[in-house]
């Protein structure tokens, strides 16, 4: 499995995309952090020094869970899209093993690519002034643990998702992305908020901290929630990977 790990990371780290994602992602979330600090006393923006400020520069690193689940599904399409996936399985006939080293790069990925974009919010924060050590309370270090670990969890999602649309790249970055992006919510805008909570986008919520949803779920229970929705997608990714035709 420590050969199959390696292999993975050197073959995200070894092409181009991945980086690009990954540079993009960090350049919007500096851009984004610096937003609130600049609006900072205008038309009802928080000003710098309170609580509100602080957490205004924090949420800029949100977003960037998106690009962490994109590369999960990259790191399973890819290799059917280009036709490398024989040649892996030739080298490893287990796919199942396969699946799963993929899975936990994605998620060793999507943890350094969220604690990048933390530590990019957090420089920000300290140079501006927008973060200071006295208005770090429970709920602020709750809602950045949570913005940080929903990138490893994103990511195993969407390994997941390639696994489910292995053989339609587009189709696979597409859908997830559009669904969290907003669609869940006005898919689920029918039902009652007692409901939504229990989505993709309410479990994240919860495990963001988030202050701003009604009846959001205890941070434990949506990390749990998300991670046990994540794994059983990949579960039934890993069978699909399983039971598809590689020739």
């Amino acid at each position: 499995m420590l050969t199959l790990l390696r292999t993975e990371m050197l073959k995200l780290t070894t092409t181009r995309w991945p980086w690009i994602l990954v540079a993009v992602t960090l350049a919007a979330t500096a851009v984004q952090a610096l937003q609130p600090v600049y609006k900072s006393g205008r038309d009802g923006d928080p000003t710098i020094g309170t609580s509100f400020a602080e957490l205004a520069v924090l949420d800029a690193m949100a977003r960037g869970a998106l690009v962490a689940l994109l590369l999960g599904v990259l790191a399973v399409t890819s290799e059917f899209r280009h036709h490398t996936v024989t040649g892996s399985l030739l080298q490893s006939p287990r796919r199942g093993h396969v699946v799963t080293a993929k899975a936990l790069t994605a998620v060793l990925v999507g943890l350094a690519l969220g604690l990048a974009a933390f530590a990019i919010v957090l420089g920000v924060g300290a140079i501006s002034g927008a973060v200071q050590p006295q208005l770090v309370n429970g709920d602020i270090v709750l809602r950045a643990v949570g913005l940080v670990l929903t990138y490893p969890l994103y990511a195993l999602l969407g390994t997941a998702t390639g696994c489910l649309l292995a053989r339609n790249q587009p189709l696979a970055v597409v859908i997830p992305f559009l669904w969290l992006a907003g669609l869940e919510w006005f898919a689920l805008s029918p039902v009652t908020q007692g409901v939504r909570v229990w989505s993709f986008l309410g479990t994240t919520a919860a495990l963001q901290n988030a202050g701003d949803v009604p009846l959001v779920l205890p941070i434990w229970v949506g990390a749990g929630l998300l991670l046990a929705y994540s794994l059983l997608l990949l579960g039934a990714g890993a069978l699909r990977v399983a039971r598809t035709d590689i020739s």
